[in-house]
């Protein structure tokens, strides 16, 4: 008797936010529980996030929900001394993070590398590679125009190995929606997920360019 081919593994990367998390509820409530939530930990997250660990943590291992969290270690170095996380990096470096200027290297390197690093360990993802199956990665991007933009800039990216799917997208969730199913739940909402000194937080775009500006004319 042949034996059916398993499917391959779904994991969500969870950014600790307010849609990551109405995902993880409704998915679970709807019978479509992830094999795995993956958590990548820039380092340097708002406390607020960090403490939502302490109410979300306790819900998934009650549910039996297997949660890790990672982290990217840098190993060569521009500028010494070594660095960490994104903070350290830029005052090592005298830079800005790339989110400042519009870019997204930052979130490359210290949320989606340090997740795929360890999936490239995870033996259910292995063993999907072998069957020449794509590892399923589930992405809180809303129904909402912003998410739109990235959802369609991610979905021009072919992965061999992974297949970004968006349920939130096509529920046609926006973030109201996503902040009422938290509240539904009877948990709290969790604040908006970013480094806690994000310039977009602090600066505008105009600011930020005109430090770059005076830093290269400094050094002419």
């Amino acid at each position: 008797m042949t034996m059916p081919i398993p499917g391959p593994p779904v994991v969500l990367a969870y950014g600790i936010g307010v849609d990551s998390t109405a995902l993880l509820l409704e998915l679970h409530a709807r019978g479509a529980t992830p094999d795995l939530v993956l958590t990548a930990d820039t380092g340097n997250e708002k406390p607020e996030t960090y403490a939502y660990l302490d109410v979300i943590g306790p819900w998934m291992r009650d549910r039996g929900i297997r949660h890790e969290i990672v982290s990217y270690t840098p190993k060569r170095f521009k500028h010494w001394p070594p660095y960490y996380g994104i903070l350290e990096m830029c005052l090592t470096n005298a830079t800005l993070p790339s989110k400042s200027l519009g870019g997204s290297s930052c979130s490359l390197k210290y949320k989606k590398a340090p997740q795929d690093a360890f999936l490239k360990t995870w033996q259910p993802a292995i063993e999907a590679w072998s069957r020449g199956q794509r590892v399923i990665r589930l992405i809180g991007y809303d129904a909402g125009p912003r998410d739109t933009a990235r959802a369609n800039h991610a979905l021009s990216i072919d992965d061999p190995l992974y297949r970004c799917d968006y349920p939130l997208r096509r529920w046609n969730w926006d973030r109201a929606d996503c902040t009422a199913r938290i509240v539904a739940e009877g948990l709290p909402v969790p604040p908006k997920s970013a480094c806690f000194f994000l310039c977009l937080q602090m600066v505008s775009r105009l600011t930020a360019t005109l430090y770059l500006w005076a830093t290269k004319l400094s050094a002419v």
